[in-house]
């Protein structure tokens, strides 16, 4: 074979639509779960459960694993098809996402998006089968039909970032959903929670352009509302071991966070800086999550929802968060 009949079939075998990157394949399915997000709403399910079990049995831990799955399939779920149902504007405004670029295609991300939807229902169905109670199941149901209607109506208006904060309350009481029997003596985690969130919403509500400062500040004092209607949760708790004034504390490192993120945003709020607080603003998540099982657990109860944060930090680092 001639030189230049070489190079001609290295062209073709480069060329090839065979020859792309299993790695940018992977790449780009993780973002379009929001790989690190997936961390977040772990412990969401985590701190639902422990607040509500002052003592944890070795029965109440086998149930414990499939509800977080079932969380992680309901948040990656909602995400998906929150990208499936924005495709079109994404492709004005994020090209770089995985469906407008052609990374993920829109039939795979449909049956992506709802086979995680159909799994949250199944394992939260499994272990209301388990255990002999129906919440888990009513719960998931509940946040199913939220999820799909924040995708497919919500998120359109004015009340999005509410539905939002709805969709996150539900996923911590899936978490809570084998002694939801106690509402009364947790209301202010889910309630802190969903304020929260319904903050981060507000907040990222215009993230790819430049952000008027007044939702960014009406953002933020609802992140702090959250913040301080979890310093209620003492009071309430059915078993407190620790004092409140340290939870004060913590909550109020977190709030101090968030105010310099928050100013810095301010001062200039273009996109990357709305992104990167944001970002922030969602790990925050756990350190919330962290402090409502710290009032029932203490430190040692605390830290395996806090650890969490290690794995939504690296996942950061190489796959974005929003």
């Amino acid at each position: 074979m001639s030189k230049d009949l070489k190079k001609d079939s290295r062209k073709v075998r480069i060329a090839s639509p065979g020859a792309a990157d299993p790695l940018d394949s992977f790449r780009a399915y993780c973002q379009l779960i929001r790989l690190p997000n997936l961390f977040t709403s772990a412990a969401d399910a985590l701190a639902g459960f422990f607040v509500t079990h002052p003592r944890i049995a070795e029965t109440d831990l086998s149930s414990l694993w499939v509800i977080v799955f079932s969380s992680v399939a309901f948040y990656a779920g909602g995400v998906v098809l929150n990208d499936w149902v924005d495709r079109e504007v994404d492709r004005q405004e994020r090209p770089h996402r995985p469906i407008p670029s052609g990374a993920v295609s829109a039939r795979a991300a449909w049956k992506l998006g709802v086979g995680f939807l159909l799994l949250g229902l199944i394992l939260a169905a499994l272990v209301a089968w388990q255990r002999q109670n129906p919440w888990p199941v009513i719960v998931a149901a509940l946040l199913t039909t939220t999820i799909t209607f924040y995708n497919f109506w919500a998120k359109r208006f004015f009340v999005g970032p509410i539905v939002m904060g709805l969709c996150r309350a539900e996923n911590l009481l899936l978490g809570a959903s084998l002694g939801i029997g106690k509402i009364a003596a947790f209301w202010p985690v889910t309630l802190a929670l969903g304020v929260y969130v319904v903050g981060i919403s507000v907040f990222a509500r215009r993230e790819t352009e430049r952000s008027p400062r007044r939702n960014l500040a009406a953002g933020l004092c609802l992140m702090f509302a959250g913040l301080g209607i979890l310093g209620v949760f003492p009071l309430t708790a059915q078993r407190v071991v620790v004092g409140q004034e340290r939870l004060w504390l913590l909550l109020a490192v977190l709030a101090l966070w968030m105010l310099v993120r928050g100013v810095w945003t301010l001062a200039d709020p273009v996109p990357r800086r709305v992104q990167i607080t944001v970002t922030q603003a969602v790990m925050g998540i756990i350190v919330l999550d962290a402090a409502a099982v710290f009032v029932t657990h203490g430190p040692l109860g605390a830290l395996p929802v806090l650890a969490l944060v290690l794995p939504t930090t690296w996942a950061a680092r190489w796959i974005a968060a929003t």
